[in-house]
């Protein structure tokens, strides 16, 4: 079966390097430009969650989103991987309950062995 991973980046040229990364490998990818509500995270059943945490013209930063989607949907199990060039990144990661947690720049053979390895 299909791996389904979302991916949640405010800049669209890194938003077509994670669906070219991910697509060579087979993996059905969904790119969203801004957060969405946690609702719809929770109603499509993703595989794997990558975000970034300063998501620019959205309601929530990644961090707050996972927060949010970590407490409202307790049994969701889908894993959540936070990104961001930030130094206190893995600090905001681990405070809103990020499975994972990746600075930018990223290694592309990282992120897939991490996402990976994050899907089972």
């Amino acid at each position: 079966m299909e791996k389904h991973i979302l991916v949640i980046e405010d800049d669209k040229e890194i938003s077509e390097i994670f669906q070219l990364i991910f697509e060579l490998k087979d993996y059905h990818t969904t790119i969203l430009n801004i957060a969405p509500d946690p609702e719809y995270i929770c109603e499509q059943k993703f595989d794997l969650i990558i975000m970034d945490i300063r998501l620019l013209g959205s309601r929530y930063n990644g961090n707050e989103l996972c927060r949010i989607f970590k407490l409202k949907y307790p049994d969701n199990k889908t894993p959540i991987l936070l990104m961001s060039a930030e130094s206190n990144g893995n600090i905001l990661a681990r405070e809103c309950g990020a499975d994972e947690f990746m600075h930018k720049p990223f290694d592309v053979d990282d992120l897939l062995t991490r996402a990976s390895a994050l899907m089972g």
